[in-house]
């Protein structure tokens, strides 16, 4: 009996009722393969254990994948992703009636969150300075001071380091600082902005810029996997689409945040080219120790 062991990050409860589910699932599907998952409370463990080979198949952010081939030198593939990870954007948020554009950032306070998420910093921060602004990094202790010239003045909020931004954690730090006053803007990613205006709790802050679209999430694998095993995941991942009505797949699908699993195809992979370029900008492509 042949063996597929996939690792996942356990950044919020529902990780694993989501990975219970993929597991009866496929050890249901499969006559000849039995799989099972591993959890990580970081993405910099589970690309190590991926590059040694005691995981199969990484669960993996952009960043984690990013990382994964620069530490393998291009030894990973990514095979599969949710349709919700391809024009995956940043957003750019303030309070009404304050922020109208990037120009209007001059001489104001900005808010990005964890170091490591890809939608929350890294992008942000990428766009930021491809604009016509000047910014300067501050500590946080100095939020409160007042600037005195055109600068952007940059505050990072490292509130889930190791999760690439998983928990939005890091996003809502940003949100209650905008709310509160004590910021003039930040960077959130789109999927957070879709949920802000779903629930309604911060009715005061509107979106004045949404970035380009990039990949976020995608299942990660050494070049010199099993072939087979490879093509008897994806095809079992696949399968799930055509169950939207089967509760218990729809429900994982529901928590997993996607509509279908689609392919990672050389199209799609374009989507990762600007964060690979940010994170090799931003002294990010390492693995921190």
């Amino acid at each position: 009996m042949k063996s597929i062991l996939v690792g996942a990050v356990a950044y919020a409860p529902q990780i694993v009722p989501i990975w219970d589910t993929i597991r009866e699932y496929a050890n249901d599907y499969f006559k000849d393969i039995r799989l099972d998952y591993v959890l990580f409370s970081n993405y910099e463990r589970q690309v190590q254990w991926l590059k040694e080979g005691k995981i199969d198949i990484a669960w993996n952010t952009n960043v984690a994948y990013i990382r994964s081939l620069h530490s393998t030198k291009g030894g990973v593939e990514a095979i599969l992703m949710r349709d919700t990870d391809i024009d995956f954007k940043s957003v750019f948020v303030a309070k009404r009636d304050t922020i109208k554009n990037l120009e209007d950032l001059k001489g104001k306070t900005f808010g990005l969150g964890s170091l490591d998420s890809a939608q929350a910093a890294i992008m942000p921060l990428f766009y930021l300075q491809q604009s016509a602004l000047n910014l300067r990094e501050m500590p946080l202790d100095s939020l409160n001071q007042k600037g005195t010239d055109d600068m952007l003045r940059i505050f990072r909020f490292n509130s889930d380091v190791g999760k690439h931004g998983d928990t939005g954690r890091s996003e809502f730090d940003v949100l209650d600082k905008i709310k509160s006053g004590e910021l003039d803007a930040g960077a959130i990613g789109s999927t957070t902005w879709v949920r802000v205006m779903q629930e309604g709790n911060y009715p005061q802050i509107v979106n004045f810029y949404t970035s380009p679209g990039y990949c976020h999430c995608n299942f990660t694998i050494l070049k010199g996997f099993d072939s087979y095993l490879k093509k008897s995941f994806v095809e079992m991942m696949q399968s799930q689409n055509a169950l939207k009505n089967d509760p218990k797949i729809a429900h994982m699908m529901s928590l997993e945040g996607l509509n279908e699993w689609v392919l990672c195809d050389e199209n799609v992979l374009k989507g990762y080219e600007e964060i690979a370029q940010a994170m090799r900008e931003q002294d990010l492509l390492k693995l921190p120790n």
